[in-house]
């Protein structure tokens, strides 16, 4: 009920107002505020206000020189008016009444040209009716009656939906900007309109005034536009009647058109651009908001630009690397940062441009000098084209984990080493202790065997059972130790002991397996040599426990950068999930240790699975002195 009164008060004084206004013949008004207000009490408290703006509309016109069958019609019809307004406002723009947003002006814009055509129907209908308003003047009065209710929703509906922005006008520093622009503008409408004897006479001179109605969008948004647009509404409609200003010079019809129009065109200018800088302003803090995000994240997250130029710097990146934005701003990225890159920047570019992304391992240099290893991921920027910009690179510090890495990766180095030189030791000890003893075993049960004839037939028996089983003990024990290490990879080198070793595993486990070796493959350094024999033993045992494949092929080649080790089954292939080629992922003892081998002398290690079999992939590169026997390393 309040909010009905208040709506009541508001239309009812706003109406006299406008039937105060210059140029109101029959009613008629040229500027309409109460319109404005009806619209913006719809979309404010909805339809229930209804009846205050119905009886308030009723009791403005009752009071003036027109029938009280017309002052019904007119209420009728401007109520009817409001709420046609407040459907089209919703219907295009939304719930929001803020104004804010382009889309919000046209819904105010559509509401103003729209709802108007009901009331001013209806209105100059029923004034027609009885016998207010003659035949010709129909047309001329419906024009004036619906370009006045317009400018009525165009200035007063904004002052409504702009009071929360009005509390900022008298901060100090907006103060003394808003006086001065209200001096301003009051100055330059009270030359134009005023009786000062410099009023303008010139239809065009009229738009001096737009400055000020920039200056009020820019600065003061809604409320500036909607309080400038008000008061130049107040200044023209003034001059204009009292036969001022550049609309007085026509005739009193055509001089309130083009006073309507002005109205419209300054008002609608001022709403619709306080609108735009609105959104860019939103826009500009929803970026904020979302820089801001980015610089809670406790990786380094700049953008570059293809040219190398840095155009975002996040506070993670100045913890990471020491450098503060406004130092790096504009700079070339990777002559900062002194940036190792895996591979050429080139490369690189191409990869991110035909996919889209990146990622790898890079060296960077701290704003101190030191050198930190990082994990880089960069991402393509574009444009709304689809134009490509540059870049924006996410950087996770990982050198206290590489250097953890890299002592696991030499400590894992040793033991494979000390299992190797254990292996060996071993296998020498069988070699040359055990074997010996049997030998004089066997040589023993020989000397025996030739007085067999003075043994029992028992004993002779067990005699020759014994010099078969010392035997067989003895290849057994030979075989044991060419596992363990194999005297030919020492003695001979890598091809003669990888033949050796596939001609006893084919016997042993009755696999048919090709050999194919480089006859450029020469000698290989101990270590690189003993990998390799290890990769080719560790895959040939998998192959007879879990392929069940009847063949096997093992090839060897070298070149001029690379030994490459590749064997090969045909059996049943390894479970999807267990054979992925990421150092990180984990895999049994065997495939760990292959892995390892290969990594501790720079080389790749990889595994290729499926339905016709397996492969793996084993690759030296020559680049490292550590693969190269001593005397290539010499020669190189």
């Amino acid at each position: 009920m309040l909010r009905v009164v208040l709506v009541f008060g508001l239309y009812l004084g706003a109406g006299e107002l406008g039937l105060s206004v210059p140029f109101t013949s029959g009613n008629v008004s040229a500027v309409w505020p109460a319109s404005g207000v009806a619209l913006a009490a719809v979309l404010v408290w909805g339809w229930e206000i209804m009846p205050g703006i119905a009886l308030a509309a009723f009791l403005v016109n009752f009071f003036s020189p027109v029938p009280p069958m017309a002052a019904v019609g007119i209420a009728v019809g401007n109520t009817a008016s409001a709420m046609f307004g407040g459907y089209l406002f919703r219907r295009f723009a939304g719930l929001q009444l803020s104004l804010s947003r382009l889309r919000d002006v046209l819904g105010l814009i559509l509401a103003a040209i729209g709802s108007p055509i009901i009331a001013a129907s209806i209105g100059i209908t029923t004034l027609f009716l009885t016998n207010v308003q003659a035949w010709s003047g129909v047309g001329p009065a419906w024009r004036v009656w619906w370009l006045g209710d317009a400018m009525g929703v165009l200035i007063a509906t904004p002052l409504f939906f702009a009071k929360r922005e009005v509390a900022g006008f008298f901060q100090r520093n907006r103060f003394v900007e808003l006086l001065a622009l209200s001096l301003g503008l009051m100055t330059a409408c009270f030359t134009i309109f005023g009786h000062t004897g410099l009023s303008v006479r010139d239809d065009v001179l009229a738009f001096v005034v737009f400055p000020f109605v920039i200056w009020a969008a820019i600065r003061f948004q809604v409320a500036g536009a909607s309080s400038t647009g008000f008061l130049i509404a107040a200044f023209a409609i003034w001059g204009t009647a009292e036969g001022n200003g550049p609309f007085a010079k026509h005739s009193p019809l055509h001089n309130v058109v083009l006073l309507q129009l002005f109205i419209a065109v300054t008002t609608v200018t001022g709403l619709i651009l306080a609108a735009v800088i609105m959104e860019r302003i939103r826009t500009e803090e929803k970026l904020t908001d979302q820089a801001q995000l980015l610089d809670l994240a406790n990786d380094a997250i700049f953008v570059g630009k293809f040219d190398d130029t840095i155009t975002y710097w996040n506070q993670g990146a100045e913890r990471l690397y020491g450098w503060k934005r406004e130092e790096v701003l504009g700079r070339p990225i990777h002559d900062i940062l002194q940036t190792e890159f895996p591979q050429p920047f080139s490369e690189i570019k191409a990869q991110l441009l035909q996919y889209g992304s990146w990622q790898g391992e890079l060296t960077h240099a701290k704003h101190d000098g030191n050198l930190i290893t990082v994990a880089s991921r960069w991402s393509m920027w574009r444009n709304k084209e689809g134009e490509p910009l540059g870049f924006l690179e996410l950087n996770t510090d990982i050198t206290d984990r590489k250097r953890a890495e890299d002592n696991v990766r030499a400590l894992s180095g040793r033991l494979l080493k000390l299992q190797d030189d254990e292996r060996r030791h071993i296998a020498r000890e069988l070699h040359d202790s055990a074997g010996q003893l049997l030998v004089a075993l066997g040589m023993n049960l020989a000397s025996i065997e030739d007085e067999i004839r003075q043994l029992s037939a028992k004993a002779g028996g067990a005699c020759r059972e014994s010099k078969g089983l010392v035997l067989q003990l003895s290849r057994e024990l030979r075989t044991i130790s060419h596992l363990l290490h194999p005297p030919l990879l020492d003695e001979a080198g890598l091809s003669s002991a990888i033949q050796l070793y596939a001609e006893g595993f084919a016997e042993r486990s009755k696999i048919a397996v090709d050999v194919e070796l480089a006859p450029e493959l020469g000698r290989l350094s101990p270590e690189a040599e003993t990998a390799i024999f290890r990769v080719v033993q560790e895959c040939l045992t998998n192959i007879h426990r879990h392929s069940g494949s009847s063949t096997a092929s093992i090839h060897i080649n070298r070149d001029a950068q690379a030994v490459k080790v590749e064997v090969r089954d045909t059996g049943r292939g390894i479970p999807a999930g267990k054979h992925r080629n990421s150092p990180r992922f984990k895999t049994g003892v065997g495939i760990q240790g292959m892995r390892e081998r290969m990594s501790q002398l720079g080389g790749k290690f990889e595994i290729h699975s499926g339905e016709s079999g397996t492969v793996v992939v084993a690759i030296l590169p020559l680049t490292n002195p550590s693969v190269l026997a001593a005397s290539d390393g010499l020669a190189s």
